[in-house]
Formats: C-alpha cells, structure tokens, sequence
C-alpha cells in the first residue's frame, strides 16, 4: 500500500510510502523509529503537554 504523504525525507529509499515495509526494516535492523511513527509521537507528546497546561491554569 503506498501513502502519497509519507513523511519520510528520503524520497529515494526503495520504501518510501510503503510503510509496512519500512516499519519491518527498522525493527529487524535497529530500535529506530520510523517518519510515520516520529511524527505520531510528537502528536501526542504535544496534546499531553497541551492537557497538563490546561490542567495548571484552572
């Protein structure tokens, strides 16, 4: 399944948009997250950090 917003910079890879088979490289090769899953990552980090701010001001 190709994604035409992959996040990923390296339009070159042999991967790109195909992030099933991007997410298998990086967990047979190394503990490295993948663009798609960085990018989760700091959506939520930043809605937590969003909810605790809120949470102080009341």
């Amino acid at each position: 399944m190709e994604n035409e917003n992959c996040p990923c910079k390296r339009v070159k890879c042999e991967r790109h948009g195909d992030c099933a088979a991007c997410r298998a490289h990086h967990s047979s090769t190394k503990k490295q997250l993948t663009a798609c899953d960085k990018a989760k990552r700091k959506e939520e980090r930043a809605n937590t950090r969003n909810e605790k701010r809120k949470s102080r001001n009341r």
